[in-house]
């Protein structure tokens, strides 16, 4: 069947006003239609989420800062023979207490014993024929410089005895303190050589706490800001011990820049507090603007963005909403890090679950 030429152009020209009207109507529903992303962002935005909101105030500026601290011992010395020989002694375990002048391990002394013997020997022939020489000296059969010679060989055998001597008593290892032997660094009846480290022992007579100090808190907290010191350690809830001042190094860690502190206790009995062990120091500071580095804010409310610069999500009651807040911070100090710049007294900021908030965000304060 053929169609005329009339009739088939008809039907094409019918056929593309259908397509077009088509296609224009769908384009204006999709002019209608809403971006789903956008929609989406819109929805979170007005949806409001909770958060916990922190309230800036003069309190955070003097609250107590806490350090990570460690027990070190007063002292640590590797103890070791001034004499070679095999061990023959090793009396103490580790862990054990030892008091001062205790017996901690022994040499066999035989070599020594037959030094010694040796020298008493040359002793008593030197001062036999030195009196022999005094003699003769006083009927002037011999010179006063023959005498003199012998009287040199005397002496000299009397060092070489006091030598002896002393070498013997080194084959004897007693505990110069008071303390805890920590480690037994070789075993007994091994050859040891003079100098060779045979225990280790502390002195535990005290405890003595190491924290590191940020070289900025340190140079602006003198020793009067601070109204007290205490420690607290995991293995003992609840309780906190009062510290005193030691000592401090003068020279900043190259890596940490900060500055060590040695704090003190004195040991109790009802604690067992080990070298070692971590604790936490907390110090106290004055009513002192020279002590007040900055307002403290809890530290998981500061986020850093990709260019390394951080920020709060300040919160407007009136609004119920967030908008970010560019800051300048200092060093973290435990829960707390130190803005600088960028708050005042009485703002409020969200001090959790900051990385889920967009600028904008309708959020219902938990305080």
């Amino acid at each position: 069947m053929f169609l005329s030429p009339r009739f088939s152009g008809a039907r094409l020209l019918k056929s593309a006003g259908l397509v077009l009207a088509l296609g224009l109507g769908l384009a204006a529903c999709q002019d209608e239609a809403t971006d789903p992303i956008a929609e989406a962002e819109a929805k979170l935005i007005a949806q409001p989420r909770p958060a916990r909101i922190f309230t800036v105030s003069e309190d955070t500026a003097t609250l107590s800062r806490r350090f990570t601290g460690r027990v070190q011992p007063v002292k640590t010395v590797d103890l070791a023979f001034q004499v070679g020989g095999k061990l023959q002694e090793l009396p103490v375990l580790e862990s054990a207490e030892v008091k001062k002048g205790d017996l901690l391990a022994a040499l066999d002394p035989t070599d020594y014993e037959r030094a010694v013997r040796e020298a008493q020997l040359r002793v008593d022939q030197a001062k036999r024929d030195l009196d022999r020489q005094e003699t003769l000296r006083a009927r002037s059969v011999v010179s006063q410089s023959t005498y003199d010679d012998q009287k040199n060989q005397y002496d000299l055998a009397v060092e070489a005895l006091k030598t002896a001597e002393q070498n013997l008593a080194y084959t004897r290892l007693f505990s110069p303190f008071e303390g805890v032997v920590t480690r037994r660094l070789v075993d007994n009846f091994t050859f040891v050589t003079a100098g060779a480290a045979v225990l280790r022992l502390q002195d535990v007579s005290e405890v003595q706490i190491d924290i590191n100090v940020p070289e900025a808190l340190f140079a602006r907290v003198k020793g009067e800001d601070v109204s007290n010191l205490h420690a607290e350690f995991q293995a003992f809830p609840g309780q906190s011990f009062p510290l005193v001042y030691r000592e401090h190094s003068s020279e900043v860690d190259d890596v940490t820049q900060t500055y060590r502190i040695t704090l003190a206790m004195p040991q109790n009995p009802d604690y067992r507090i080990q070298p070692g062990m971590s604790a936490t120091v907390v110090a106290n500071l004055n009513e002192n603007p020279g002590a007040r580095e900055a307002l403290l804010v809890p530290t998981s409310a500061v986020a850093v963005d990709g260019a390394g610069e951080a920020y709060v999500w300040a919160f407007d009651e009136a609004a119920g909403t967030v908008s970010r807040a560019p800051v300048k911070i200092g060093v973290v100090n435990g829960d707390y890090i130190p803005v600088h710049e960028g708050l005042s007294v009485g703002d409020q900021i969200v001090s959790a679950g900051v990385s889920y908030l967009t600028d904008g965000q309708a959020v219902r304060p938990l305080r």
